[in-house]
């Protein structure tokens, strides 16, 4: 078995016998707002360091600065052959 990661952030694992495939995909499955828009109440601007990582199936938005979470994210895996 091997795994090749693709350039759409999957990753595909290819049986031993060469014919057998499963793709795994990241997804989200639940993004949940807190009010405000791409910037904080404090006025910084949220970066894409803001995101970060909280479990293993889930992250938030959040200000660098004051540190005020803005949403919410649950991540997870989708396979297909």
């Amino acid at each position: 078995m091997r795994e090749m990661p693709l350039a759409d952030g999957a990753t595909a694992i290819l049986g031993d016998d060469e014919q057998h495939l499963i793709i795994i995909e990241p997804i989200v499955t639940a993004f949940i707002p807190v009010r405000g828009n791409s910037r904080c109440i404090c006025g910084a601007p949220l970066q894409p360091s803001s995101f970060r990582c909280v479990t293993p199936d889930g992250a938030e938005l959040g200000c660098n600065r004051c540190h005020r979470v803005h949403g919410y994210f649950q991540l997870a895996t989708r396979s297909h052959w």
